[in-house]
């Protein structure tokens, strides 16, 4: 993904929130991180069941955003 990209989310509860915040000051880890880990592993899971590989897509793409011009 490409560095600054940002997303604004509505997690629907105050609970969850304070949840996600609990788990980022245990672990030791920006808000940020913890999110990421949770939507990578909801994609992985995605896997196989008839859905593409939304991961290895963003991956892809953030590669060739990388590389793109490079050799021409």
């Amino acid at each position: 993904m490409a560095k600054g990209t940002r997303i604004t989310v509505d997690l629907g509860s105050k609970e969850l929130l304070k949840a996600i915040k609990f788990a980022s000051i245990e672990q030791g880890k920006p808000i940020r991180e913890i999110v990421i880990e949770a939507l990578e592993r909801w994609l992985e899971g995605k896997k196989g069941s008839g859905q593409k590989d939304f991961l290895a897509m963003m991956k892809a793409l953030d590669e060739y955003r990388k590389t793109a011009g490079e050799g021409s």
